[in-house]
């Protein structure tokens, strides 16, 4: 019988590995995955083994270990990184009948799933949304409910199960002696980079580095400190140089970034699910739109503009945003 808790002990080995390769002659697989040209982001190889109901996910290694941009995609290295298995798409994907995680059901309610995680001790791990993951010690279980679309209103049953691994964190974090509040960078709206109020407030983050860049509308410091800030040129400062206008704040790894370890608005974390946005800030979202993988959420208010990023895979954020008032009014449209 298939086991996908026992394959997913492989998560993490290369897709050459002597137990990776046992598995895939076990599930009858003879081509092994390659990454496609160009390859599909973000650096992902995919066998899909419709017979079974089974996907298995592999990621290149250079990406997945955060070496220097330069060389994501160069390595003929792949990682196995998840697997998913479906209740079946008549005519086109099998049912996976294999035997099920965590005691699941594909007959199971939301309700029902839950409490067999709950009953394992898993409860508190929960990251609840429409689609449910739980951020276990050794990879996250995600499951999808009937029917399928996370749009329409649910029917009994699962649709789709996963196990993956996270990607590894970053191996020395940018920590900043003093990040600026969220109060900070508003304050700072309008202002120029060459002015004592930014520089006192970035002086962690190369300030000399930042000015030189300013004519650029973005400046992506992602990598080295978890943060995009943005210039309006058709906005100008005080000295005519480009009025700041916002900051980007980003987690750890989203690509190749290191985290943001300062202060989000409204207490935010980006461990946050979607699902507590809305009461954390206190309203509802002016705009809200998602896909099966990830969404965006802005409030518009008289003194920013408040825009999140978040995965709707692992229910967590992917990034929050401060923006001027007025900056971005074309998506208001």
């Amino acid at each position: 019988m298939l086991r996908i808790q026992r394959y997913a002990e492989h998560f993490g080995s290369l897709a050459t590995d002597d137990g990776v390769e046992a598995m895939l002659r076990e599930l009858g697989v003879k081509r092994r995955p390659m990454l496609g040209d160009p390859p599909r982001s973000p650096y992902e190889a995919v066998l899909q083994i419709k017979s079974l109901g089974m996907l298995l996910s592999f990621t290149e290694r250079n990406y997945w270990e955060n070496l220097p941009e330069n060389l994501h995609g160069k390595s003929d290295e792949l990682v196995f990184t998840n697997i998913s298995v479906t209740s079946g798409i008549p005519g086109r994907i099998k049912p996976y009948d294999g035997e099920m995680p965590f005691g699941l059901d594909w007959n199971d309610t939301r309700a029902q799933a839950r409490d067999r995680l709950v009953a394992q001790g898993h409860g508190d791990v929960l990251h609840a949304y429409k689609r449910d993951a739980w951020w276990l010690a050794d990879y996250r279980l995600r499951v999808t409910y009937q029917p399928g679309d996370l749009g329409q209103a649910e029917q009994a049953g699962l649709y789709d199960i996963s196990l993956g691994i996270a990607m590894p964190a970053s191996d020395a974090p940018f920590v900043a002696a003093d990040y600026p509040s969220p109060e900070q960078i508003r304050d700072l709206f309008g202002r120029s980079a060459h002015s004592e109020e930014f520089r006192r407030a970035f002086r962690d983050f190369d300030p000399d580095g930042l000015v030189a860049a300013v004519e650029h509308e973005a400046v992506n410091r992602k990598c080295e400190f978890g943060f995009e800030l943005y210039f309006d040129p058709r906005h100008r400062a005080d000295d005519g140089t480009p009025a700041f206008v916002g900051l980007d704040m980003v987690r750890d790894r989203l690509g190749d970034s290191r985290p943001w370890l300062g202060g989000l608005p409204s207490g935010l974390g980006f461990d946050d699910s979607p699902a507590v946005l809305q009461e954390k800030i206190g309203r509802k979202a002016d705009q809200w739109q998602e896909s099966h993988t990830w969404g965006v959420a802005r409030w518009y208010s008289p003194d920013q503009l408040l825009w999140i990023n978040f995965d709707t895979l692992d229910n967590r954020l992917e990034s929050v945003s401060l923006l001027a008032p007025g900056y971005r009014d074309d998506l208001r449209k």
